[in-house]
């Protein structure tokens, strides 16, 4: 029997468990009315923009609608860009959403248990020089630039690419890399930075412990609840090379919490010998509540992409197919639809300094 003490200790579990299952319903469940939502073939989404357009995120929200934030330069400048549809066909004219003269990258979109959107990037005044920034809407297409905040702060780091989910308790998680942060250590590592329900600030960024190497660069995390559980992947390689994408060898890693703050020993996912790149780790929820893992690897001798039950990451490759389904490109994210069944996929591609958003939308069960 559960005494008073283990009832408190579960509530949170159980709710953040209702609420998962409440949201996730929205997307995942069928419709009772004629569904919009029907696959089609690869489409561009960047449209009427010659120059650069890169980092896409896409979610469904709750209202029926499913979003994508990008960056773009397009109007000359480097900043966030967004879009909405209902039925993935129709798309609303891409809404600005940050106007600062510095550099804002690789939007990560969320929305909370309360229907809140939140939106989280990296703004750059100079190379390697920069912090991360948060907003909200309420209705995912109005922002309001005077409501930004910074959610890092501290002189002199390179805080970049991060990702937003939220904890069992509703306290928001934003996980990012920084290699200045630690200057014993010239690595670079994950960082975590929360804030609370109700508070006006957010927490001052820690490396969660166990969670980094000592001695190998940690990249481009991506995280979200899976279950009654949050799941981070990311990527780890040597220090060869600054830059995951331009380092003859990385691979995959992924870690477990309860909570948000305290992480399990990772686990190393891909184990290729030689010099195989992994990149640009993401997850996403199937219609039977599995989740599964999709990357992008030169395992053969050339770029493909590569999909996994998440449930396989301690027995890779087992399970781990080639999808075919995009275009190869790059940043590859996929979302349900609010039809069962029916995914939305977006990645980038196209030549440097001109690169687009594609998506397509596919029936999967």
């Amino acid at each position: 029997m559960f005494g008073r003490r283990s009832w408190w200790n579960i509530l949170p579990l159980l709710l953040f468990s209702l609420a998962l299952i409440s949201i996730r319903e929205q997307c995942l469940a069928q419709s009772t009315t004629p569904p919009k939502w029907q696959p089609i073939g690869t489409r561009l989404l960047s449209t009427n923009s010659p120059t650069k357009d890169e980092d896409p995120s896409v979610i469904c929200g709750q209202n029926g609608f499913v979003y994508v934030a990008w960056f773009s330069d397009r109007g000359g400048n480097a900043d966030i860009y967004l879009t909405a549809t209902s039925d993935g066909l129709s798309w609303k004219a891409p809404i600005r959403v940050t106007t600062s003269p510095e550099g804002d990258f690789y939007p990560n979109l969320f929305q909370d248990y309360q229907g809140i959107f939140h939106l989280v990037w990296f703004r750059w005044s100079a190379l390697f020089r920069g912090h991360i920034l948060h907003n909200t809407s309420l209705d995912g297409l109005t922002w309001h630039q005077e409501s930004e905040e910074l959610v890092t702060s501290e002189t002199d780091v390179d805080d970049w690419v991060p990702t937003i989910t939220q904890a069992p308790d509703s306290t928001l998680l934003v996980f990012f890399v920084s290699s200045r942060r630690n200057p014993t250590n010239p690595t670079s590592d994950i960082y975590l930075a929360t804030k609370r329900l109700g508070a006006t600030g957010w927490s001052q960024a820690v490396a969660p412990a166990g969670l980094n190497s000592a001695t190998e660069h940690d990249q481009l995390p991506f995280a979200t609840q899976t279950g009654d559980q949050l799941t981070l992947v990311w990527v780890r390689h040597d220090t060869s090379a600054i830059l995951p994408w331009t380092n003859p060898k990385s691979d995959l890693y992924f870690s477990t919490s309860s909570d948000g703050q305290h992480w399990a020993t990772p686990g190393k996912i891909t184990n290729e010998t030689g010099n195989v790149v992994n990149l640009f780790p993401a997850l996403y929820a199937k219609p039977d509540y599995q989740w599964s893992l999709i990357w992008l690897s030169n395992k053969p001798g050339h770029p493909v992409l590569y999909e996994m039950p998440l449930a396989n990451a301690t027995i890779y490759p087992e399970g781990r197919i080639r999808n075919k389904r995009f275009g190869v490109g790059y940043s590859h994210r996929v979302a349900p639809t609010p039809t069962r069944g029916i995914y939305i996929g977006v990645w980038v591609e196209g030549p440097e300094g001109a690169q687009d958003i594609f998506y397509r939308l596919f029936k999967r069960s």
